[in-house]
């Protein structure tokens, strides 16, 4: 009991004595106060840069953004580029490649290093038109190629654009979402963003070729987005199909030839007038190049065929597709002759008994047989003549250069359903072989044994020649260097690259070693709110003014335990002691200033309407709170002082006098605000 009255006594006198205004309690509370908001402001600095660096670099008046990489300083690749692109890219960087610990880490530290890769990046406008370039540039030897990193973070970016497992925030089929992470802006939070953008069966198993292993899935990810891209009858058809026929639907899925014409065609009844469009144009063309249709997709197509004629999503009275001049005796005819060749009799009464044909205008007029032939010039896709132009120069590629063999078929399970609620832009033009196996480049690297992961490439970007150590010869002309070009990243606030010249007189040798030519750096964001620096500049002045505080506050508590006997002798260590209490104070009042200026200036930022000047800042609620934490501290800060210097003011032993009428007048503000 006695212990407990003892220690409630000795709490209750510490309290009372840090409550009683003196030196000692004012340093001590000054410190704990300026300590902690540059503790603040400095932990501030981390989630204030990441909502500056999320701002988008595109204007965007609509939605506040008002400056656009015009006001970027440092050159941004995927600036202006599409959506999808940069949310793919950014959704890469956020999960495989931000830390040490992601998967491809370090694919992305080279390929960011990687000048020729960083050239194509710019001159390319999708991830798929990025790996394209890459193909390009491989087929040209002579032309600086790329790193294997480059390509195995790029394959990367195109396959979080294009993979439904991989980036439900991105691509259909179905609702896309906007967490973990979130990568879209608010207005796009449950937008499909790259559903708009396409990719053909021919560029996808090229792209298998090139990507490896870790793109297995790739090539099935096309084809349900063609296959979303369709109405709800061609959807139910194939699905269908994929019920009936799960391991022809497989092969038929990765066939480039049956796929490219499902891209390229509107229903069912079309896919089969593609195809022979495109086998009639090749024939009148002169050319001894076919087209083979794989006895799985006849399958897979006749199957979906008689799916259309029972499906009510089928409207072949009312239908976009089904009109008269499709449905004809000629084009049921073909595609009867297809079906039996796969053991289906199909017939004029079998046709229209099912429901959904039987309302069709060819089975109102039973009897009447249309003898004209199709104008496959009016009644197929634009696209597919285009489609046709792109495989005579294919074919004589396809003489010119071997053929690799097509990649392991994945193994895939089909949704029986599809979504209907899915956006597209217009289809791009496939481009195939004539044999229906897409011809590759030689000397394309075998990726298919890398595992699943990116595989390490020998080539590095070279930033520096590496020549044995030998001391410089003092009368060796040294190398001409030109100055850093400005950094050149992929999008704001990640690593990038600045380059520069190097070079040596023609005929004259230069000291050893050479200067670098490249040198890693990191991309500023572009938004309106140019207030790191300032941040940063305020925690550390509160954080020096709070170390500074707390030494007074020691210097002054061991003032108060001397006793009178103390000061008959003047030792060296009292002496220090009243010199460091007699000069620090003036720093602390110094800086109570200074801090009043970043207070000012944190507030005018903040807070302050001032046009469209520091408009980003505004909505940052990080630094709203900041800025109002700032004026409460610097306020708490002018009245104690101003308090201090009435009723506590500083000891005689730490006056300085002053004759001068100059100097009382510089020092009369700084007296003000403190002891």
């Amino acid at each position: 009991m006695g212990f407990l009255q003892r220690t409630a006594r000795l709490s209750a006198r510490a309290v009372r004595a840090g409550l009683t205004p003196s030196l000692v309690t004012y340093f001590f509370w000054i410190g704990c106060v300026t300590s902690v908001f540059g503790a603040w402001a400095l932990i501030s600095y981390t989630p204030i840069e990441e909502y500056l660096c999320n701002i988008h670099g595109e204007v965007n008046i609509t939605n506040g953004q008002t400056v656009g990489c015009g006001n970027c300083t440092d050159t941004l690749m995927l600036c202006d580029k599409s959506d999808c692109w940069q949310q793919a890219f950014n959704l890469s960087w956020q999960l495989d490649a931000s830390s040490p610990a992601g998967q491809f880490y370090d694919a992305f530290q080279e390929a960011a290093l990687d000048s020729t890769c960083n050239s194509l990046a710019m001159s390319a406008d999708s991830p798929a038109t990025m790996l394209s370039n890459i193909e390009d540039r491989r087929l040209s030897p002579s032309k600086p190629q790329v790193s294997e990193s480059c390509v195995t973070w790029n394959c990367r970016v195109l396959l979080r654009a294009f993979v439904r497992s991989l980036s439900p925030q991105l691509t259909g089929p179905g609702a896309c979402t906007n967490s973990n992470p979130p990568i879209k802006p608010p207005w796009q939070a449950t937008d499909c963003t790259c559903d708009a953008e396409t990719i053909t069966m021919a560029q996808a198993t090229s792209f298998r070729t090139l990507c490896g292993s870790m793109a297995a899935g790739l090539r099935i990810a096309v084809y349900d987005r063609h296959v979303a891209s369709k109405d709800a009858c061609y959807q139910g058809s194939m699905a269908a199909a994929a019920a009936a026929y799960p391991l022809d639907i497989r092969d038929f899925a990765i066939d480039t030839n049956c796929e490219s014409i499902l891209q390229n065609s509107q229903s069912t009844l079309e896919w089969f007038a593609v195809r022979d469009y495109i086998t009639k144009s090749l024939a009148s063309g002169g050319t001894s190049a076919t087209y083979p249709i794989a006895s799985y997709c006849r399958k897979v197509m006749c199957t979906a065929f008689v799916a259309t004629l029972q499906l009510p999503e089928c409207n072949f009275e009312n239908g976009t597709y089904f009109t008269s001049a499709v449905v004809t005796t000629t084009t049921l005819d073909a595609i009867a002759t297809d079906c039996a060749n796969e053991g289906m009799t199909l017939t004029t009464a079998s046709m229209c008994a099912e429901p959904a044909f039987n309302v069709s205008s060819y089975c109102a007029a039973n009897n009447v047989r249309r003898l004209d032939e199709l104008d496959m010039d009016l009644n197929v896709q634009p696209g597919v003549k285009a489609l046709l132009a792109s495989l005579v120069p294919e074919r004589k590629r396809d003489q010119e250069e071997a053929t690799v063999p097509e990649a392991p078929i994945e193994e895939v399970s089909f949704q029986a359903e599809r979504h209907t609620s899915f956006g597209h832009a217009a289809l791009q033009n496939a481009v195939v072989g004539f044999d229906g196996v897409e011809v590759f480049d030689q000397n394309l690297d075998d990726l298919e044994n890398c595992g699943g992961n990116f595989c390490t490439s020998d080539r590095r970007l070279q930033t520096a020649t590496t020549a044995p150590a030998t001391a410089p010869a003092s009368n060796l002309q040294e190398y001409t260097t030109t100055p850093w070009s400005t950094c050149t990243c992929y999008m704001q606030c990640i690593p990038g690259v600045r380059t520069r010249s190097v070079s040596c007189p023609a005929g004259v040798t230069c000291q050893e070693p050479k200067p670098s030519s490249a040198q890693s750096c990191v991309c500023k964001h572009c938004s309106d709110c140019d207030v790191l620096l300032f941040v940063l500049i305020t925690a550390f002045a509160y954080l020096f003014q709070g170390v500074v505080s707390f030494l007074l506050w020691l210097g002054f508590l061991v003032v108060a335990f001397l006793e009178e006997d103390d000061y008959i002798d003047m030792s060296i260590g009292l002496k220090c002691i009243g010199c460091f209490c007699k000069f620090l104070s003036i720093i602390t009042k110094i800086m109570t200033y200074a801090t009043m200026l970043l207070i000012i200036l944190l507030t005018i930022t903040a807070l302050v309407p001032i046009g469209d000047a520091f408009s980003d800042c505004k909505d940052n609620a990080t630094f709203t709170m900041l800025a109002i934490g700032g004026i409460c501290v610097w306020v708490v800060q002018l009245i104690v002082g101003v308090y201090m210097h009435k009723y506590k003011p500083m000891p005689p032993w730490l006056h300085t006098a002053s004759s001068s009428g100059i100097k009382r007048l510089f020092f009369k503000p700084l007296n003000v605000v403190g002891p």
